[in-house]
């Protein structure tokens, strides 16, 4: 085997003639003039020829191949028959050139191109400019290149030039097929990622709810591990400004993990920063902080002050908050800090850190620090795999308003309790289902008492949630709302409710037993809203 390699390796290419055509121009000079001293001739159109002839060197024009002008402002140029001719014959094959000679037809055996920067002129710019933007010759001709990769070298990215010019630097420059195979690969994800760009923002454009979705490795980060030291794992950024791309201020690189925590918690704040914004909602609830742990948030608060929000989170489950990783909404000051440098946490995902929480939080040196900006919004969907394929969904941005909670039961609850209904709401859309909280309004703000979730069935996550709440030392249960992401489908769960002291219940109802359960929480007297939304996360 080692052998065939061998052999194989020994098929280098002696460039001869090479095909140029660039949008980025930066580094370009020293590879051409490297080029040029080997006696490699350069052929080029438009600003590519211009940029070469500025640097004092000859450029054969794109037009005495094609035997066309360029037309169209531009959008006519390498396209023709002579060009995808001189890359695509196969120079091995007699026929091809037999035919290629009968054609007048001079091999192309390197392509030099950059496409068209689409991505960027998508940021702001109107349909008729995106649309120019569009690159249709660059990618024909490096896809061209690649596809004849045994015959041809294509160079697709200004990362490959300073490779490129050393190869050229020996005294008989040869390029191997191992390069030829290798930048060939790096073209044909290149113009997938480049396809996939074009066609998700004309959908996002133009209203379609399938997206196209490319995973291409161009901009991917090898992670250290996944969620287990023997799996191999990737971040494939997307082009929203997200997490992915987030800036980490000081400590280690993300793990696999803990990016899923990370997620989980800015997932929960940015729901509650929205929350807080409704023209319906108390305004002085304005700061929220979230404890993840493990994907679910194991304690939650919105308050009136920043470190009693986050107190209050870590009071709803101090146990589970060890190792955590921390979500806020708001800028980390330094009495926050103080306090989270007390605590064993893995990482903080904020807006922004003072300066007086960074010189605090310098001495935690293995406390990640990430800043996220609030503001980003996600085209894409929710994408998971399953074997064979994939399971894509829209996110669940849906917020339950007042016009929602439908009172079913004879007691009714109270007009003062609807920011806690929505609060309570949001904590328990971002459990594992099956998925039970309780929630308590304070004098400093509202937060989960306990919870209980991912569970295989409601009755167990609501046994966890009460003994959270014994846990946390809470007796009286009369002024909390027991939350539930789904609806209760027998009517034991209210009976265990009531035994416990709990007065008030939210749920989407939906149930075929919703009567017998309405008819418990008459006979308890529990005042019970149904919102007619259920919100699963498996």
């Amino acid at each position: 085997m080692n052998r065939e390699v061998n052999e194989i390796d020994r098929k280098n290419l002696f460039l001869k003639r090479s095909l140029i055509s660039v949008s980025d121009k930066s580094e370009l000079g020293p590879l051409v003039k490297k080029l040029a001293e080997k006696g490699v001739e350069l052929i080029a159109s438009g600003g590519t020829a211009r940029y070469i002839k500025s640097l004092g060197l000859k450029v054969t024009p794109l037009q005495e191949i094609t035997g066309n002008p360029e037309a169209f402002d531009g959008r006519m140029k390498s396209l023709s028959f002579q060009v995808s001719s001189s890359l695509l014959y196969r120079r091995d094959n007699p026929k091809d050139v037999a035919k290629a000679l009968e054609l007048g037809i001079k091999p192309i055996d390197c392509v030099i191109c950059n496409l068209y920067p689409f991505e960027e002129a998508s940021k702001g710019s109107n349909l008729s400019s995106l649309i120019e933007n569009i690159d249709i010759g660059g990618p024909t001709m490096i896809r061209a290149a690649a596809k004849n990769y045994e015959h041809v070298l294509v160079c697709s990215s200004p990362s490959q030039y300073a490779e490129f010019t050393e190869v050229l630097s020996s005294e008989k420059p040869q390029v191997s097929l191992t390069l030829r195979k290798k930048w060939a690969l790096d073209a044909f994800r290149l113009s997938a990622s480049y396809e996939g760009l074009i066609a998700n923002e004309l959908e996002n454009r133009w209203g379609e709810e399938t997206k196209t979705m490319c995973l291409s490795p161009k901009h991917a980060k090898v992670l250290r591990y996944g969620e287990n030291p023997h799996q191999k794992a990737w971040l494939y950024p997307a082009r929203n400004n997200g997490l992915s791309e987030a800036k980490l201020l000081q400590g280690k690189e993300l793990s696999y993990n803990n990016i899923l925590d990370t997620d989980a918690a800015w997932s929960v704040v940015k729901d509650l920063n929205k929350l807080s914004l409704d023209s319906k909602f108390e305004r002085r609830f304005s700061y929220s902080s979230v404890v993840v742990k493990h994907s679910n948030p194991c304690g939650l608060a919105t308050a009136s002050s920043k470190i009693e929000s986050i107190k209050m989170s870590f009071k709803s489950d101090p146990i589970s908050a060890f190792g955590s990783v921390i979500g806020v909404d708001y800028e980390v000051d330094e009495d926050v800090a103080i306090f989270l440098s007390k605590k064993f946490v893995e990482l903080i995902v904020a807006p922004s850190f003072s300066e007086k929480a960074l010189e605090v939080l310098r001495n935690k040196k293995n406390m990640r620090l990430l800043i996220q900006d609030l503001e980003y919004t996600d085209p894409m969907p929710s994408v998971r795999s399953v074997f064979g394929g994939w399971l894509v969904q829209d996110h669940d941005q849906v917020f339950e308003t007042k016009g929602d909670f439908k009172t079913v039961t004879e007691k009714r609850m109270k007009e003062e309790q609807n920011n806690l209904i929505s609060f309570g709401i949001v904590a328990t859309k971002h459990l594992k289902s099956n998925a039970i909280s309780f929630v308590l309004q304070k004098k400093e703000g509202l937060a989960t008492i306990g919870a209980g979730m991912g569970n295989p069935n409601r009755f167990l996550s609501l046994k966890e949630t009460f003994q959270k709440i014994k846990e946390n030392g809470l007796q009286d249960l009369s002024e909390g709302i027991l939350i539930s992401d789904a609806f209760f489908p027998f009517r034991d769960s209210i009976d265990e409710a009531f035994r416990q002291g709990v007065k008030f219940i939210v749920q989407p109802g939906g149930s075929i037993k919703d009567n017998e359960v309405i008819e418990a929480a008459n006979e308890h007297g529990i005042a019970m809203v149904m919102t007619g939304k259920r919100h699963f996360r498996h």
